[in-house]
């Protein structure tokens, strides 16, 4: 292997290793959404926007980051990292044509007191690159 290479994919890794700290830390404005169980059978992501006539959920968070943690049983199967503002700007389009993306609008929660989007968990990968296959969103650097 060559050195060089090597410690380019190094640095890079541990600039990954980096954030990934700043994000247990409180420097950071992380959401973190747990999901138990049921998407494992529905294939779905839950996205809580309103509860008992109130904005709540995604709707309300101030957050840099929303993480999408998904459990079977005890175990974490995985998680998603997602910045915040992307994930709001996809759920609003989702919401103007939830069957355009697939999803579906429905009552949820606990008395089914609140409003959820339904997104199919394949498709979370849109969030981040929400234009494609027309245009593909630059990732750079720094």
């Amino acid at each position: 292997m060559e050195r060089s290479k090597f410690d380019i994919d190094l640095q890079y890794g541990q600039a990954g290793e980096k954030w990934l700290t700043w994000l247990g830390t409180d420097q950071a404005k992380v959401e973190v959404k747990t999901e138990r169980d049921t998407w494992a059978t529905t294939g779905n992501a839950v996205f809580e926007f309103r509860c008992r006539g109130h904005k709540s959920g995604i709707a309300v968070t101030s957050s840099d980051y929303w993480v999408h943690v998904f459990k079977l049983g005890e175990v974490t199967t995985m998680a998603l990292v997602l910045p915040t503002e992307d994930l709001k700007d996809y759920l609003r389009a989702v919401y103007e044509r939830p069957e355009t993306y697939g999803c579906r609008i429905t009552a949820g929660g606990d008395d089914n007191a609140s409003e959820v989007i339904l997104v199919p968990i394949a498709n979370l990968w849109q969030i981040t690159c929400r234009t494609l296959p027309f245009v593909t969103r630059k990732v750079t650097n720094g």
